[in-house]
């Protein structure tokens, strides 16, 4: 059966982001759709002036419920009491620097074509921002597993999902992903960024320990325990999408350093090169930390 405008619940987790998060939830307020949705803002602990800035503009705004840590637990942890607080059948991920377009909740939920389909997803290959799921489904598996705290967490919910006998279907919802306060500024921003990027990876080996299965063909891990090196390389080249020419990239939309001259071309293979290896230090370090060895 066709779900037809179901009753929504948009879940926002937000750490940090009192400059940014209220356009933010202004704009998933203003979206059409033609049933009662609510929006449950997860404020993780903020150090900044976050949970003041949300209380001023939302505090008695009835389709906006605001929760509000006492310290930070990740954002594994602010996804699940966001969806434990929800009130409606469909329960939607949307990241605090995301912009949705009117029709975006409308169009996201036409993915539930059928009573199978446990999760729909416009931003791509198993979640992330802009993933909608039956609540039953997420009350039934557990949530998100809060070891993650961040990073694959979104993958994992989803196989989880696949494991239990349901389906995962994409859809074309339309938003603006801002990646404006994360993006890093200057050679030291960058170099923690990419340090922090690299400690994320040390995840994949908690992804393919609970999924050896699903997580072997989405890793593309050859001989039981390495992650194919070319899929590394081409992740931080962006040479992994359709285009081929070589970017320095985040998979998160961000370029760093375009290969449009030689020399650039060159530091971007040596970089991709070194980085490569990097990941696969990053993981022994998880291999060891999880019990599951992946390089």
């Amino acid at each position: 059966m066709v779900l037809q405008y179901p009753k929504a619940s948009i879940v926002v987790a937000t750490y940090n982001y009192a400059a940014k998060v209220c356009p933010t939830i202004e704009s998933i307020l203003a979206i059409d759709y033609p049933s009662e949705f609510e929006v449950i803002v997860v404020n993780d602990g903020s150090k900044d002036n976050t949970a003041e800035v949300l209380e001023k503009n939302f505090g008695k705004n009835k389709k906006v419920k605001i929760i509000n840590f006492a310290k930070n637990l990740g954002v594994c942890a602010a996804r699940n009491a966001g969806i434990k607080a929800a009130r409606f059948p469909i329960v939607v991920n949307m990241d605090h620097d995301c912009f949705p377009a009117k029709n975006w909740l409308t169009s996201l939920v036409s993915g539930f074509s059928s009573e199978k389909i446990g999760v729909v997803s416009s931003m791509g290959a198993f979640g992330g921002t802009s993933t909608a799921f039956r609540k039953e489904v997420l009350d039934k598996i557990g949530g998100y597993d809060e070891e993650y705290r961040y990073y694959r967490e979104d993958t994992d919910l989803t196989f989880k999902i696949i494991e239990a006998g349901y389906s995962y279907a994409t859809v074309k919802a339309d938003y603006l992903h801002d990646h404006v306060l994360v993006k890093p500024k200057g050679i030291i921003g960058m170099v923690k960024y990419g340090l922090g990027r690299l400690s994320y990876h040390k995840n994949d080996v908690l992804l393919y320990k609970k999924h050896p299965k699903l997580a072997k063909d989405f890793l593309d891990v050859k001989l039981g325990f390495i992650v194919n090196p070319k899929k590394d390389f081409q992740a931080i080249t962006g040479t992994w999408m359709e285009h081929k020419i070589p970017k320095l990239s985040s998979p998160r939309g961000m370029i760093f350093l375009e290969g449009n001259n030689p020399l650039n071309v060159i530091m971007i293979g040596i970089i991709g090169i070194c980085y490569v290896l990097a990941i696969k230090f990053y993981r022994l370090l998880g291999s060891i930390k999880f019990g599951k060895l992946l390089i």
